[in-house]
């Protein structure tokens, strides 16, 4: 399955989580900042990262997803790093939005805490995408 990473970092959280979620799945990785929304039509499973802001996706995210064009039966993962709160929130309002343009979405994880200067333990997040991604191959 035609796989690829898409993130928003500001601190560098959210990109250390995608660059292990990228090496892991095998799959091309791209960052929002720097990166077209039509780059990505091409990939059939859809790995999106954000940062929790104010209990929602980085605004960056959300305008991201709102030039993305319409699709039919893709496959999407979502994720996204926070600090105190507002995971749940945020990983819903993408699920709605890319629901919307045309993505299933299989699996959604967070993961809390991380400071930029120590190293991550990314366990549990890559065993879970692993598992969403085998059940696809199926």
């Amino acid at each position: 399955m035609k796989t690829c990473v898409v993130y928003f970092s500001r601190t560098g959280n959210t990109k250390r989580l995608a660059q292990a979620i990228a090496e892991t799945a095998k799959a091309d990785i791209y960052d929002i900042a720097a990166t077209l929304p039509s780059t990505i039509e091409n990939y059939e499973l859809l790995v999106l990262g954000t940062p929790v802001e104010g209990a929602s996706p980085a605004k960056e995210t959300a305008e991201f997803v709102e030039n993305m064009n319409q699709v039919e039966n893709k496959k999407a993962v979502l994720f996204c790093t926070y600090r105190l709160f507002g995971n749940s929130r945020t990983l819903k309002a993408i699920e709605k939005k890319l629901k919307e343009k045309g993505y299933q979405t299989v699996l959604s994880v967070s993961k809390k805490g991380m400071k930029p200067s120590e190293v991550a333990n990314f366990t549990d997040i890559i065993n879970e995408v692993k598992k969403a991604m085998e059940k696809l191959s199926e």
